[in-house]
């Protein structure tokens, strides 16, 4: 049996406990089918599928994933290869809403929703390199004080993404992003001059090296107004901005829409003709000054005037390696026909064991206990250590046996916890956030005939 270490204590406790659980699901199936717990409750979930769509992507290549008018471009290079070297590989997956799910709250007051909301997956999932997702924003005459919103589960509210991409032939807004979430466009609503957080633009300048993709990433900023970097996702720093993409190699030079006032970027580098790209960091960082607001007419802007131009200083190098506050990427985790993945954040001050256990036809229960089976693997078991937590089970052949299944998650300690559960059965894609405090729930059934 294998037992999970509770890194705050109570070892023992927690496996004599789990021990009896253990015990006791052993004697039901012997005796005869045992009814669910008490502290189990069965909720409304879509057993007939999802309301998005997946797909899977691995290290070597690149994909556009496309769904309800939202792109996921990904790129090679930006899933991590696996603990061994070789390629790895991720389900990518976008599932659109027109309300916010159930706990989260309403954007904030100054902003106006013009789109749907998007989840995007792999959540609590570190890239080794930024994917850029796309927002449809046909109904707007221009891109002016378009903005994009994540929902930040620490801070537990919405918080401005940089807008890093402009589709100006199919009028969408682009962001770049190393981990993917919840997100919503929205347009912002300038009342006076203490609000207004109208932001520029700053443009890689320095002369172009042949099939050389660039990245800014920020390593400083001081704004203009500091009280807008609290309404930034991550506060800024980290936040990365690629250069227009086609075809694997770039189109254009890198922009990247910021505060005004003064931002210093981290400059990378890659050859999109490399497989595996090897990215490079320029060892000393870019400074730049942007006094005014981006002006746009239409959809269409003056790049000469409205970014502003900067190059790399001198004296550095070019150093292999990703920029030092990018976080470390995620090994990826197992996927298959079928796919579930658990997510929710751990902090020092708040942290929670969350289960993730699978139960189908002839007595099937994949959970941290029973970790495979001929058909599923469990190959993510998180307990209570800080980070983003991510468990995961999978299937292991290309077909499953037929019968009725179920997805369950349980709170096994810890405070209450809010969390994101990944369903994806033949394509299928569904996502049921919620928040436990104790006993389970189940996130979704379906049937496989």
């Amino acid at each position: 049996m294998k037992l999970k270490n509770n890194k705050s204590g109570g070892v023992l406790l927690k496996t004599v406990y789990k021990f009896s659980i253990l015990f006791s699901i052993t004697l039901c199936v012997f005796i005869s089918s045992c009814s669910d717990s008490s502290d189990n409750t069965i909720t409304p979930n879509d057993p007939n599928g999802g309301s998005g769509t997946t797909q899977s992507v691995t290290s070597d290549q690149r994909q556009n994933i496309e769904f309800d008018g939202f792109r996921l471009e990904v790129h090679a290079g930006d899933v991590p290869r696996n603990s061994n070297g070789t390629a790895g590989t991720v389900a990518f997956s976008l599932n659109t809403s027109s309300t916010t799910e159930s706990g989260i709250p309403s954007v904030p007051s100054g902003f106006t929703v013009i789109s749907k909301y998007l989840k995007a997956g792999p959540e609590s999932f570190n890239l080794n390199s930024p994917v850029q997702l796309f927002f449809p924003a046909a109904s707007q005459n221009t891109p002016q004080d378009l903005a994009v919103l994540k929902y930040s589960e620490a801070a537990q509210e919405w918080k401005l993404v940089p807008t890093s991409a402009l589709d100006t032939a199919n009028r969408k807004v682009g962001i770049d992003q190393l981990s993917l979430g919840y997100y919503v466009l929205v347009k912002q609503n300038f009342s006076d001059n203490a609000t207004d957080f109208r932001q520029g633009g700053a443009m890689y300048d320095c002369p172009p090296e042949p099939f050389m993709n660039y990245i800014l990433t920020v390593q400083s900023v001081s704004p203009e107004k500091p009280s807008i970097l609290s309404q930034y996702s991550g506060g800024l720093i980290g936040q990365a901005y690629m250069n227009p993409i086609f075809l694997g190699c770039p189109i254009g030079k890198t922009k990247a829409i910021v505060p005004q006032g003064s931002i210093s970027f981290w400059v990378t580098r890659s050859n999109c003709q490399a497989n595996p790209p090897v990215i490079e960091t320029y060892s000393i960082p870019a400074p730049v000054t942007v006094p005014d607001p981006l002006e746009f007419i239409g959809w269409s802007t003056y790049d000469a005037v409205t970014y502003v131009p900067f190059c790399l200083p001198a004296g550095g190098s070019w150093v292999a390696g990703r920029p030092e506050n990018w976080p470390q990427p995620t090994v990826p985790v197992g996927t298959g026909t079928f796919q579930a993945t658990l997510t929710w954040l751990n902090t020092a001050s708040n942290a929670t064991d969350l289960d993730l256990h699978l139960y189908g036809p002839d007595n099937l229960h994949i959970f941290w206990s029973n970790t495979s089976s001929a058909n599923f693997s469990l190959d993510r078991d998180w307990q209570s250590q800080t980070g983003n937590a991510i468990e995961n089970i999978f299937s292991t052949t290309a077909t499953i046996p037929l019968g009725n299944y179920r997805v369950n998650v349980v709170h096994f300690s810890g405070f209450a916890k809010s969390f994101n559960c990944r369903v994806i059965v033949n394509g299928s894609v569904t996502n049921y956030s919620g928040n436990l405090g104790g006993g389970s729930v189940d996130v979704r059934t379906f049937t496989i005939q």
